[in-house]
C-alpha cells in the first residue's frame, strides 16, 4: 500500500481546497501528566491514512516546536491526542473528535541557535495499543460472526461507540477463540465470514474485512462495497484537448496527477489463485476428503462485474488449458466436516457433529477475492477533499492515447474503483491535497470484443 462509506453525493465541480478548508478546530495533545497543549499553532504538515487492509487509522503531525514540548511535558509514548476536525461543507462530516495515541516521536532536527526543532509526531488508533496488551480468550456457541466481531469491538477493544457498520454474515457457528489477540482473532474469524445474500448461490464470497475509517469501524464484503453507489467522478485530462465522451462534463473533479501502480501482472494471479485454485478438504473423522475447484468464469457468472467486463486473459498453456483451468497453481489443504451428517453412525449421537464452517467454499473464494481486489492498483493526487474515505468508490476516467483531437475515455483503466487506501495530507502554507490508492477488478469492455473491434 501506498504511504499516502458509504457517502452523501454532493457537487464536487468547485473542490479547490485549502488548510482552512480543512479547518482543523483543534489538535490537543495530553500527556500522561494530564496537561494539554493545541499543536493546531505549531503544525506545519498533518497526515491522516486509511487502508481497507489495516485495522485501524494512522498518521502523523509536523511540528515546529519552539516552547520545549518534548521536555516540557516529558513526551515518552504515554500521550494521546485528539483531532477535531471542522464543519467540511455539511453536516456528513461534522463528526466528533478522533482520538489516537502518540506512538513515535522522530525526526528531531533543532534550528537556528537551538531557539526551535522541528519533530514528527506518529499517531494511530487507541485500539491499535489495546490489542496489543489483551486477549481473547473465548467460547462462542450459535453466534454468527458478525456477532461475534462486534462482541470484540465492545468488549475487549472497548469501542462501542466507533463501530460503524457490521454486515451481515451467514450462517451460526460454535468458535472458541484460543487466546489471542483481538485483531488477531477477527483477523481468523473474518476467513470464515460469509457476507449475507451475496451471489446467487448465497456462497459467493468469503471477503468481509474490518477497517477503520473517521466515521468508525466498518466489517464489510469487499463486492459490497464495490457496488456502493460512487462518491464522485474524477477526470484526468490534457488541456486543449476536445472530448467525445459527456464523462467529461464539468461537475467532475480534476486529477492533479496520477500513477499506474499495477496495471497486471498474470504470473501473480495464476500463482496468487486469482483465476482458479483448488482447495482439498479433509475430514479425518469420516476417512474421506473432498477436492473443490475455483473457476473465475464461474465465479463472475454469478456475480455482476462493476465495470461489466471481466479481466481474464485469453491465454492457454502448452496443456491447451486456459488461466481459470488450472486448478494446482495455488493448492489449499484444509480440515473440514461437510458430510458427517451423511454417516448414520455418526448423525444419530447427539452432539457428536459440529456445525459445519464451509471451509470447502471459503478458502477457495478467500484466495481469489483478495488477489483480484487489487489487479488493477492506482494512485491518484487530487484536491483535498475531507469526505473522501477508505471504503468509497469512485469513478475515474482518462483518455484513450489514441491518436487524434477527440479522444475517447481509455477502455482499460477509465471505470469504477473502490478506495483501497486514503491519505489527507495538509500543510501549513495552505496546501491541502487528498492520496488516493484506488484499485478494480473489471474493465467498461471486454477484452476480446475490443481486440476484434480494432
Amino acid at each position: 500500500m501506498v504511504d499516502t462509506e458509504n457517502s452523501t453525493t454532493t457537487d464536487k465541480s468547485d473542490v479547490s481546497y485549502s488548510l482552512q478548508d480543512l479547518n482543523v478546530e483543534s489538535c490537543i495533545i495530553t500527556p500522561y501528566n494530564g496537561d494539554s497543549y493545541d499543536l493546531k499553532q505549531l503544525m506545519v504538515e498533518l497526515s491522516y491514512y486509511e487502508d481497507i487492509f489495516s485495522f485501524c487509522a494512522s498518521g502523523y503531525i509536523t511540528v515546529r516546536d519552539a516552547v520545549g514540548l518534548i521536555e516540557a511535558f516529558e513526551l515518552s509514548g504515554k500521550e494521546s491526542i485528539e483531532i477535531k476536525f471542522g464543519k467540511f461543507r455539511d453536516d456528513t462530516f461534522n463528526l466528533p473528535p478522533q482520538k489516537f495515541i502518540v506512538y513515535k516521536v522522530s525526526n528531531r532536527h533543532p534550528l537556528g541557535n537551538m531557539n526551535s526543532e522541528f519533530y514528527t509526531l506518529y499517531f494511530c488508533s487507541q485500539e491499535l495499543l489495546t490489542s496489543e496488551q489483551v486477549k481473547v480468550s473465548k467460547a462462542y456457541t450459535g453466534y454468527n460472526i458478525s456477532k461475534i466481531v462486534t462482541d470484540i469491538l465492545t468488549n475487549n477493544l472497548k469501542s462501542p461507540d466507533k463501530i460503524y457498520d457490521v454486515e451481515n454474515t451467514v450462517g451460526t457457528y460454535d468458535f472458541v477463540i484460543p487466546t489471542l489477540k483481538p485483531f488477531e482473532a477477527i483477523s481468523w474469524l473474518s476467513t470464515y465470514a460469509r457476507p449475507e445474500g451475496s451471489g446467487t448461490t448465497g456462497l459467493v464470497g468469503a471477503d468481509m474485512l474490518l477497517f477503520e475509517t473517521k466515521q468508525g469501524y466498518r466489517f464489510a464484503s469487499l463486492n459490497t462495497l464495490k457496488n456502493q453507489d460512487s462518491y464522485a467522478t474524477y477526470r484526468y485530462q490534457q488541456n486543449n484537448l476536445n472530448t467525445t465522451n459527456e464523462a467529461f462534463d464539468d461537475e467532475s473533479v480534476s486529477v492533479l496527477s496520477f500513477e499506474i501502480i499495477k496495471a497486471f501482472d498474470t504470473l501473480n494471479s495464476v500463482s496468487s489463485g486469482a483465476f482458479s485454485n483448488r482447495t482439498i478438504v479433509i475430514d479425518p473423522l469420516t476417512k474421506t476428503y473432498e477436492v473443490k475447484n475455483f473457476d473465475y468464469n464461474t465465479y463472475v457468472s454469478d456475480i455482476t462485474p462493476v465495470n461489466s467486463s471481466g479481466i481474464l486473459p485469453d491465454i492457454t498453456n502448452k496443456d491447451g488449458k486456459s488461466v481459470n483451468e488450472n486448478y494446482e497453481g495455488k493448492l489449499s489443504v484444509a480440515w473440514g466436516n461437510p458430510h458427517e451428517t451423511d454417516v448414520p453412525y455418526i448423525k444419530d449421537r447427539p452432539g457428536s457433529v459440529a456445525k459445519d464452517v464451509f471451509v470447502q467454499d471459503y478458502i477457495r473464494y478467500r484466495t481469489a477475492q483478495l488477489s483480484l481486489a487489487n489487479h488493477t492498483v492506482v494512485k491518484l493526487v487530487v484536491p483535498g477533499d475531507y469526505g473522501l474515505v477508505a471504503g468509497a468508490t469512485i469513478d475515474f476516467n482518462m483518455f484513450s492515447l489514441s491518436n487524434g483531437e477527440n479522444r475517447e475515455l481509455d477502455k482499460f483503466y477509465s471505470g469504477k474503483y473502490l478506495i483501497t487506501a486514503v491519505r489527507h495530507i495538509a500543510q501549513s502554507q495552505g496546501v491541502y491535497q487528498t492520496v488516493l490508492e484506488i484499485a478494480k477488478d473489471s474493465v467498461l469492455q471486454d477484452y476480446q470484443s475490443m481486440s476484434t473491434s480494432n
